[in-house]
């Protein structure tokens, strides 16, 4: 059965995308329906753990799984479209935790500049944006720093970012260590191919695809203008049951 956006089954789906100081392009997707637990009056507040990529978490949760702790907000970044460069999907790194958490009964979240797929399950969310190798707020939260998820409001927020100071400060280590690097941050994956090279220098944001365009400008040749067209569904088998939307 269909309903009609005036009357839905539901006033909000399976997926929120978030915004906040965390995400200013309204990018990041949480998959609401794959939450087993830790939210709290739809809120999630937890303390930073910070890897410099999907390998490093790996590593963490096959070396030292005690490093994790209950309320913790695991954050991945530097795997974006252009960071990776690729955005690889967290499956692998989102299984182990689940694991973790139902074997020791904790709640680990997971936020992240890559993507997920549909058999990913806890509190995770994808897609964070600006990416951090563009600069992206996520670039700059350190270990230990507050993370709050709030579904009321729909947005993520670190709240230590909100103080101007210490933002300035961050952005200006970030920009350092970009400049120091040759135009590329440290922590960003190998680009050791053509192709690799390509998605560097010109992947878009996942929200407009993720696809390799030139100076990162989303080209189309004829922009047409969101509007109704005025298409009203027909069943030849059924006339009495035509409506429009």
């Amino acid at each position: 059965m269909i309903y009609t956006v005036e009357h839905p089954y539901k006033p909000t789906g399976g997926l929120r995308l978030l915004g906040g100081n965390l995400s200013p392009d309204h990018s990041a997707v949480l998959k609401l329906a794959g939450v087993e637990k830790g939210l709290e009056n739809n809120v999630y507040r937890g303390t930073a753990r910070v890897f410099e990529g999907e390998q490093g978490l790996i590593r963490a949760l096959d070396t030292e799984p005690e490093r994790f702790q209950d309320k913790d907000m695991v954050v991945v970044r530097y795997e974006g479209p252009s960071g990776a460069p690729g955005m690889p999907e967290m499956l692998d790194p989102t299984s182990r935790i689940t694991a973790l958490c139902r074997e020791r009964n904790i709640v680990v979240a997971l936020m992240t500049d890559a993507r997920f797929s549909g058999g990913s399950v806890g509190l995770v969310i994808g897609h964070v944006g600006p990416e951090a190798a563009l600069g992206g707020p996520i670039a700059l939260i350190e270990d230990g720093d507050e993370i709050i998820v709030d579904l009321n409001k729909n947005e993520i927020n670190c709240p230590a970012l909100d103080d101007p100071a210490v933002f300035q400060k961050r952005k200006a280590a970030w920009e350092k260590a970009v400049a120091d690097n040759g135009g590329i941050h440290p922590n960003c994956g190998k680009a050791d191919t053509r192709l690799l090279h390509r998605a560097r220098h010109t992947a878009v944001p996942a929200k407009r695809g993720a696809g390799l365009h030139p100076n990162r400008e989303v080209w189309v040749r004829d922009l047409r203008p969101a509007e109704r067209s005025g298409f009203v569904p027909q069943n030849k088998y059924r006339p009495d049951a035509t409506k429009a939307f």
